[in-house]
């Protein structure tokens, strides 16, 4: 059976009719399909409820604008219009639900849905997983799973090439791997089971064009068993087959290293290396205007509680510090908790305490336990949740704005059950990384060689090495009427507390050589330094009779954590019972037992000191922003978002009029002065086209011009004719000429219409879309009588005579 050339519809009329119901509902199930699977490496990143009533939201949303655009034939630009309109219709009860008014959008909830498009992102990354509902970080999902779907469907729908579809499902699958966690998961499986239904998919669809096509060409029926369903079932059981060897091997052959993620190589907003070490300021407290000035005041805590201010655990000689040596360590790591913390296998006693902050300041937000929630109240509430920052590893917590005086939050936590000082005898040290010290006195070993038997058990030594701090070891701040103490915990201090005789100090510097003489015994140790009643002073607890403790000034204090094989990170009270301090003449001569230490030279490398106040200052208190910048950063988020719609709505049009800057670059910059006049008859045709006017496709150039409106375009089409099927060759001058025409015909064409309808012209698809007929291409050699005629356009086109 023959088709009939004068029968057949231009090439282009098939790609702009109706798709069919049966393409229409089997690509967007494909399409639902590949993104529900995708979406599963986003569920670790959110780990809640929410996050599948935003990507349903988002993929119902996106495909029925797909398949209105399908179904009315839309250009591009409409779709992605409508695409917007359908994001912030429903963007903010799904994404940002916080800030909708029940199922409608807010103001302020269309401000952070549309910043979230281009900020969400970074705040993902700088989040403790999961995150949930929290702020508009859903944003990032929501607005990948409306594009893909969009996409997805669209292609699926439309395009020549429906298998193209899988690829928005496969980029929403990285994207969430890349947000991910850095532990490996179900990411195997999950890519596995992905590409197969891709490749089922792209397998399937082939067979079906392929079926089209031949029933197009010969007019029978194909059957559709044996032309798609059979090769269709072959392919996807030899792809279930590659599925499953890959996936095994994929689980066995597990990675050598931990997975790099976005989130592992992201720049944290919070880094403590810049941080003042708060132990610096210890002695800040004990002075007579601080000592007694209420600093915090507790509800809920237990009786002898501890609140926790930081864990230090970087010593250099000079200060312990948090974060590392360079950050890098995992106490530098400092992430916000949008939800709570898992503390499911921490045993202990589970208590919830209320904060109440008055004099104390600082970027370390006390914190009770191991943190499992945290609610601000008050006025800044929002602005503090904001800042709040917390290092799982060690327990420490942090706004990065600053505590202030209008600080109120509650906490809920656990207090880890600790061993007795019995059980510690047994005690093995841990296995948790801290880093190294460095410039460690040499008395630091000398003392636990003295103190210890090399036959004992690690615990043993421990305890041994604190009991002789507490019984050697007296208490002195070195204020009023105190014993001189020096303050600090450097080298050269920590050198003159163990050798000194009385050993006089306070708890800054009895900790710190707890945690260093712990280190030499081979437990990995940390500094706490923090608030208990009494501060290991022996004062009783202010404690009023609604269970509401009052810390002030007076009750900071220091102690070490250790990590052992039992039981974990246990805490320890490293500080002696303070009591009368002895001259040194009242001191009994007692026979030399350490060996003779000098005190060491200077480390080879400066120490960094440049970024601690002198020991006796004051607590840090964060730095005043000027008002410009505080006006700046207000700014700033609205500024942003208004950029982001903006450069959603704008960037099509922007892709649209490029491309067509390009073509008419390329068409005017020619290498042949023919193409460049055939081009000039091109770009004006194309205007023609995008201003609204009806173009057949198979229409001659003469019948062009003759219903184009003004008299330039029959000398365009005369030219371009010409310069196709005549004898003579062009040069650059008349190729020059008919650009000129070119140009006035076309400021011609949209001279007297609006602004909006310009606009519509130079955004419109439609000259993109169009083909041009075969025979208007000029020829290398349509000079030549011999094969002009085969160049040129056949005799009746249409029942249309073409005159030479």
């Amino acid at each position: 059976m023959s088709v009939d050339s004068g029968q057949r519809r231009p090439r282009g009329a098939a790609r702009r009719d109706r798709p069919s119901p049966v393409r229409l509902v089997g690509g967007t199930l494909a399409v639902w399909l590949l993104l529900a699977v995708a979406s599963v490496a986003w569920w670790p990143v959110y780990q809640d409820t929410s996050m599948v009533a935003a990507g349903v939201t988002a993929l119902v949303v996106g495909s029925l604008v797909a398949v209105l655009g399908a179904v009315s034939r839309l250009p591009a630009a409409a779709v992605a219009v409508a695409t917007v309109v359908g994001f912030a219709a429903t963007g903010v009860p799904t994404a940002v639900p916080d800030e909708a008014a029940g199922l409608l959008p807010t103001g302020r909830g269309l401000v952070d849905l549309f910043a979230g498009v281009a900020l969400a992102w970074r705040q993902l990354l700088t989040v403790d997983l999961p995150v949930g509902s929290y702020e508009a970080l859903l944003v990032p999902y929501a607005v990948s799973v409306l594009l893909a779907a969009v996409t997805g469907v669209s292609v699926a729908t439309r395009a020549s090439r429906p298998e193209l579809a899988s690829l928005p499902a496969l980029a929403l699958f990285v994207a969430g791997v890349v947000v991910g966690p850095s532990r490996l998961e179900t990411s195997v499986v999950l890519a596995v089971v992905l590409a197969g239904i891709a490749l089922v998919w792209a397998l399937t669809s082939r067979h079906v064009r392929r079926a089209v096509a031949v029933a197009g060409t010969t007019g029978a029926r194909v059957p559709v068993g044996r032309a798609v369903v059979r090769p269709a079932l072959v392919g996807t059981a030899t792809i279930a087959v590659a599925a499953v060897v890959a996936t095994g091997l994929g689980l066995v052959v597990t990675p050598s290293a931990a997975r790099t993620v976005a989130r592992t190589d992201v720049v944290k907003p919070f880094d403590p290396t810049t941080q003042v070490s708060p132990l610096s300021g210890f002695r800040a407290y004990q002075r007579s205007d601080e000592a007694d000035r209420t600093q915090l005041t507790v509800s809920g805590l237990p009786a002898g509680g501890f609140v926790r201010v930081a864990t230090l655990d970087t010593y250099d000689g000079v200060v312990y510090r948090v974060g590392g040596p360079d950050g890098a360590a995992a106490s530098g790591s400092f992430e916000r908790v949008p939800t709570s913390v898992d503390t499911r296998d921490v045993r202990g006693t589970r208590v919830r305490v209320d904060v109440r902050v008055s004099g104390y300041r600082g970027v370390w937000l006390p914190t009770v336990g191991d943190l499992e929630a945290v609610t601000f109240r008050g006025a800044a509430a929002d602005e503090e949740r904001s800042a709040f920052f917390l290092n799982r590893s060690t327990g420490t917590a942090a706004l990065v704005d600053g505590v202030t005086g209008r600080t109120r939050y509650s906490l809920s936590a656990v207090l880890p059950d600790q061993p007795t000082e019995d059980e510690l005898v047994d005690a093995r040290p841990g296995d948790a990384a801290v880093p190294t010290p460095r410039s460690v006195p040499d008395a630091v070993r000398d003392v636990v060689r003295a103190d210890t038997d090399d036959g004992t058990a690690p615990g043993a030594q421990l305890l041994a090495v604190l009991r002789a701090l507490a019984r050697d070891g007296y208490v002195s701040h070195g204020v009023g009427d105190d014993r001189p103490s020096r303050s600090g915990h450097g080298a050269d201090r920590i050198e003159q507390l163990l050798t000194a005789q009385p050993m006089v100090g306070d708890q800054e510097q009895y900790a710190v050589a707890a945690a260093l003489m712990a280190r030499e015994i081979g437990f990995p140790a940390r500094v706490v330094l923090g608030f208990t009643p009494g501060g290991d002073s022996g004062a009783p607890a202010d404690t009023t009779v609604d269970d509401t403790t009052t810390f002030r000034g007076s009750d900071v204090t220091a102690r070490i954590e250790v990590d052992t094989a039992q039981w974990g990170w246990v805490m320890l009270d490293p500080n002696p019972d303070v009591r009368e301090i002895p001259d040194e003449s009242e001191q009994t001569p007692e026979p030399v037992t350490r060996p003779e230490t000098v005190v060491p030279p200077p480390p080879a490398e400066p120490q960094e000191q440049d970024q601690q106040t002198p020991p006796d200052a004051d607590r840090e208190t964060p730095p005043t922003q000027p008002l410009w910048l505080q006006v700046l950063l207000a700014v700033l988020p609205w500024a942003l978002g208004v950029l982001g719609l903006s450069m959603v709505l704008l960037l099509p049009a922007a892709g649209i009029v490029l491309v067509k800057r390009l073509r008419r670059r390329r068409r005017r910059r020619a290498p042949d002065p023919r193409a460049r006049v055939v081009g000039a008859w091109d770009e004006y045709r194309d205007a023609l086209l995008d201003g609204g006017h009806d173009v057949v496709p198979t229409a001659t150039r003469q019948e062009v011009a003759s219903t184009a409106p003004g008299s330039d375009g029959a000398a365009l089409a005369a030219g371009a004719d010409a310069a196709v099927f005549g004898p003579a060759d062009v040069d650059d001058q008349t190729a020059e000429r008919t650009w000129a025409i070119a140009d006035t015909a076309i400021v011609a064409l949209g001279s007297g219409r609006d602004r909006r309808a310009r606009f519509r012209a130079a955004t419109s698809l439609r000259s993109l879309r169009s083909r041009r007929p075969a025979w208007s291409v000029p020829s290398r050699h349509a000079a030549e009588p011999a094969e002009s005629a085969s160049a040129g356009p056949p005799a009746a086109v249409g029942g249309r005579s073409e005159r030479r």
